[in-house]
Formats: structure tokens, sequence, C-alpha cells
């Protein structure tokens, strides 16, 4: 429909108004909402977030963080570990000689899926990232994941991402030798 508002502009602007709303019944001399709203009550779940498929612990290369919209692309994977990995690698007929390092016996990814995602993420999303190409964990936030993916090392690990209520709330570079 030609001028129809988009549904992430429409729950921001509900979210607004309703914020207005309170604001202006608010009578003077009383306590702002602010200051009687409990922190259960501004979880996660009222950010205004892009609809998702995504859901729980979740793995991928990520693509692209948009710092300024808390939004990072991903490349979904299909994640397998242990038994569960040799089994994966045996389906998708990885040679035996083809398994190096702890590829196939500890850890293995499958990519079928060519799917990009635009995935909000929480304002407290705790990142932790690999300095260089070592397996030192490094904390840091959405602008230091940022950097890190515009580097060639980072750009080609696979992350470990916790998706609550639709939305990003842990990210997690994974080491792999």
């Amino acid at each position: 429909m030609k001028g129809a508002a988009s549904p992430r502009l429409t729950t921001v602007l509900a979210v607004v108004t309703a914020a207005v709303l309170v604001a202006c019944s608010t009578e003077p001399g009383s306590a702002s909402p602010a200051t009687t709203t409990s922190p259960a009550t501004t979880s996660v779940a009222t950010t205004a977030s892009l609809p998702t498929d995504l859901a729980g612990v979740v793995y991928g290369f990520i693509k692209g963080v948009d710092v300024g919209a808390s939004e990072l692309t991903l490349d979904k994977v299909d994640w397998f570990t242990g038994d569960a990995a040799a089994q994966a690698c045996d389906e998708d007929g990885v040679p035996k000689d083809g398994r190096v390092n702890r590829w196939c016996s500890m850890y293995y990814f499958r990519n079928v899926n060519p799917t990009l995602r635009v995935v909000t993420v929480s304002p407290q999303v705790a990142v932790i990232t690999l300095e260089g190409n070592s397996n030192v964990e490094v904390a840091g936030d959405l602008a230091a994941l940022a950097e890190r993916v515009t580097t060639p090392t980072g750009s080609s690990r696979p992350y470990r991402l916790t998706v609550t209520d639709g939305v990003v709330t842990d990210v997690t570079e994974l080491y792999q030798p």
C-alpha cells in the first residue's frame, strides 16, 4: 500500500506516543514514570526489534554491524560439535583427509542457507572478541565488534550469539585453530 508506514516505524511511533502520553499525564509534583517504573518493565522485549526467526543460541558469520541502528547482519550456519560434527561431516561427504585440526572431530558447520538476516542488538549486549589471531578473549561493545568484523581474521570467524525475545543479547567470537 502506497504511503503505509513500515511495521518497525509503526512500533517505534507507538512506543514514543505512549511515552509522551504518560509524561503529559503526570501531575506536577508527583513522581515521574521513570522513577516509579520497575526494572522488569524495561526488559529486552520493550526494544523495538526487527522481526526474526532466530531464538536462543545461534551460530553464524557476522557480515556487518550498524552501531547507530543497533543492528547486525548475520549469515546463520548450522553448528555441530563432537559426535554430531563427525556425523555431519560424513553426511556432507567431507573426505577423511580433509579433516584437519579439530574440523569434524570437535566442531563442524554447515551453511546451506544463503539468507542474510538483519537482527536488532540490545543496548546492553555482552560482546567478546578475540585478540588478533589468538584465542585471547577481549570484552568489548558493539563498536568494538563493528571494528573487529572489518579485519580479515574477525570477518572469517564464526560467532555464537544469544537471541532473547528477538534481540541479540550476547555475541562471542569463536576461536578456530
